[in-house]
């Protein structure tokens, strides 16, 4: 029987193994941590249900959802509430709808008329061909102006990546939107296409952003993988070795004996290349990964009594730009997104701090982060009085920054995966970092490596 070593336990590399094991490959999962779901982190405590990584998936296309049926994920799949479908920006320290049409923009108080006549007359703005990467912040100011940069992509990306739009490139950070540009030769019109397509959509999840998780929260996800995989999942193990040789591929780890497979598929976070022994050929520039940027981002939820919060709370939560000068880069209203979040009569708001435009918030004690969110909480919602659940947890290195160097990064993935034979590399770094695109990606390395090593059906 072949075998396979996945390297993470992530949802990307948990996706990998459960496709690999269907084919009839030995897989085993090592994890660095004691905990399986990278990224995913689930809190349940006193009535509460947090989500203290990734609160959410979007809705996903029917490759995913046919996975989440043989996991038997479908009876407890949550979507979003459709109160859930607005979004607000911060403004002149007010919370402004953000416009989710065209037509929206017309009326809405988050931009000028100038922003307005930039946006409506972006149609007639040439398509750029510069051969230089191009930033998102480039992009947006090119194509359409200043404050549309500083009041609908910064707030965006810093909600998306933690990120800066003056770093950030347009073509791997946002390929969507990179996309419209060159396929349609104006974001507006292409947008305005799609809105037109979503009325259409009589499936009530796309009225609340085409968003779902799981009534026990995302860990659901990771836990449903690992049960079905019955595989062997070794925690507090980190790889300090990978070498190619030609009687296969020699996977060592901690405080274990190093053993011979067939198959490697990286999922680990990029900066954990720096840690291992890297000996097969394109390994040598693979280390290079570990100087992709990884900012640090602290999570906070907290719980309120209703009668606390003045705000409606009536939307997926609340973005902060840049210019606006906030210590939160962002709030989930939790409780308003998914039903169970928070017990009757209290509500349940979760705040991001740090990332590229304030790391050392994200790395203060706890007391301090707490008052800082608690200062935007009171000044943007109205909260008053003592929070009756808190819940934080540090990312010191979270999401992976698709920066202007990123292009130079993926081409030496792809050479790597080239002159290695039975290597895949996957993961928020390798083509998006959203849930969904690391579950796609463990899928695409598990095609790849099942394609180079012998299986047979019906694994078990």
């Amino acid at each position: 029987m072949a075998a396979v070593a996945i390297v993470g336990g992530g949802v990307a590399g948990l996706t990998a193994a459960y496709r690999l094991k269907q084919r009839g490959v030995r897989v085993v999962v090592y994890e660095a941590g004691d905990r399986i779901g990278g990224a995913i982190r689930t809190e349940r405590r006193d009535g509460y249900l947090a989500e203290l990584g990734p609160n959410s998936l979007a809705t996903p296309p029917a490759a995913l959802r046919a996975l989440f049926t043989e996991l038997g994920l479908e009876s407890s799949s949550l979507p979003a509430s459709p109160a859930a479908r607005n979004r607000y920006v911060v403004k002149k320290g007010k919370l402004v709808p953000l416009p989710m049409s065209p037509q929206d923009l017309l009326t809405t108080r988050l931009l000028s008329n100038g922003a307005k006549l930039a946006f409506f007359g972006e149609p007639l703005v040439e398509a750029g061909d510069s051969p230089v990467e191009e930033s998102v912040a480039t992009f947006v100011r090119r194509r359409f102006n200043q404050e549309i940069l500083d009041y609908i992509a910064n707030p965006f990306v810093g909600g998306i990546f933690a990120g800066d739009p003056e770093q950030l490139s347009v073509r791997h950070a946002l390929p969507k939107l990179y996309g419209l540009e060159r396929t349609h030769g104006s974001v507006v019109k292409a947008l305005a296409g799609m809105v037109r397509a979503r009325k259409r959509d009589e499936d009530p999840a796309s009225e609340a952003g085409g968003l779902m998780s799981f009534r026990n929260g995302m860990q659901e996800l990771p836990d449903a993988l690992a049960r079905a995989l019955h595989a062997e999942i070794r925690l507090r193990a980190p790889v300090t070795q990978l070498r190619a040789g030609p009687k296969g591929w020699t996977v060592g780890a901690a405080y274990q004996a190093a053993e011979l497979y067939d198959g490697v598929i990286y999922t680990a976070p990029a900066h954990c290349v720096d840690d291992i022994d890297l000996d097969f050929p394109g390994g040598d520039r693979l280390k290079t990964l570990a100087s992709i940027s990884h900012p640090a981002v602290g999570v906070l939820a907290l719980g309120f009594a209703r009668e606390d919060v003045a705000h409606a709370l009536d939307g997926f939560g609340l973005l902060a730009p840049e210019v606006e000068r906030r210590q939160v880069l962002g709030v989930v209203f939790s409780s308003t997104l998914f039903t169970g979040r928070a017990p009757e009569g209290h509500v349940l708001l979760t705040a991001f701090v740090g990332g590229v435009r304030n790391p050392d918030l994200a790395n203060a004690d706890l007391p301090t982060i707490t008052a800082r969110v608690q200062d935007d909480l009171h000044a943007l919602l109205g909260v008053k009085g003592e929070p009756t659940f808190r819940a934080f947890h540090l990312w010191p290195k979270a999401i992976p920054q698709y920066d202007l160097t990123y292009g130079r990064f993926k081409e030496i993935m792809d050479e790597a995966e080239r002159r290695s034979p039975g290597l895949a590399l996957a993961g928020s770094y390798r083509e998006g970092v959203a849930v969904g695109e690391a579950i796609a990606s463990g899928e695409a390395a598990a095609a790849r490596i099942g394609a180079t090593v012998p299986t047979h059906s019906g694994g078990s």
